[in-house]
């Protein structure tokens, strides 16, 4: 059930959809708005999560959506969304399921940077968030 709610929210992707329940969630983090739309270079374009009282964007990047031969696509939308001041940081499979904690001590620091007065909460008594790097 919860996962046709993260869908109907905007979640398009089991990779979407485990971020929201591996890294957002159990960490504080705000909630993004999924599939946000935005106007850059004269088009729409849809971020996958945008916190958008902290213009940060989190793309997230699995094989299907985003192979190999359509990179530059990724890092022509980036280079618009940036021009428009939205900082944007990209994750893949294993940043998610296997990094969770780590991925989400990194987005908490850039969102602390950036104004969040929120604090990221330890998923578990193993939990690394508070790190704040991945490596």
């Amino acid at each position: 059930m919860q996962a046709l709610g993260e869908i109907s929210a905007g979640a398009h992707s089991l990779l979407e959809y485990r971020y929201v329940r591996y890294v957002e969630q159990p960490h504080g983090l705000p909630r993004a708005t999924r599939q946000a739309r935005i106007s850059a270079d004269g088009r729409n374009r849809f971020l996958d999560n945008l916190y958008r009282p902290y213009r940060l964007c989190v793309e997230l990047d699995g094989r299907e959506a985003h192979p190999d031969d359509h990179r530059w696509l990724d890092v022509r939308r980036t280079n618009s969304v940036t021009a428009q001041g939205i900082i944007t940081l990209r994750y893949g499979w294993t940043d998610v399921n296997r990094r969770s904690c780590p991925t989400a001590g990194q987005i908490g620091s850039v969102l602390t940077n950036l104004g969040w007065p929120g604090q990221l909460c330890p998923c578990g008594p193993a939990c690394t968030a508070s790190l704040a790097h991945v490596s």
